[in-house]
């Protein structure tokens, strides 16, 4: 057992020093930025197109998209913020013994 372990190590250091170098020095190159930063691009273009082509399709449909249920979130959790706000203020209200007083809604 041990020298099937050699055998293929050997084999996975060989195959590593004949193509290390090179794979290093490739990525070490500007050519492979510039390749990287060109498939970053492309891959958000293509995730864009995507996720309009989606929205619209449900929408079509009158189903919401992952968009409107994050606008949905972010909306429930500014009004959780906000109850939070008023029930910390009519308790320390109440806490001081101050009857709350009823606001004008904005």
């Amino acid at each position: 057992m041990a020298q099937d372990q050699a055998t293929w190590l050997r084999v996975v250091q060989r195959a590593e020093r004949a193509v290390g170098s090179h794979v290093e020095t490739f990525v070490k190159s500007d050519i492979y930025f510039d390749l990287l930063a060109q498939t970053t691009r492309a891959h958000r273009r293509l995730l864009q197109a995507t996720e309009t082509l989606s929205r619209e399709w449900l929408h079509a449909w009158n189903l919401p998209a992952s968009s409107d249920v994050r606008r949905l979130r972010e909306q429930l959790s500014r009004v959780e913020r906000t109850l939070a706000e008023v029930a910390k203020e009519v308790a320390d209200r109440a806490e001081d013994g101050v009857p709350p007083k009823p606001e004008e809604p904005q």
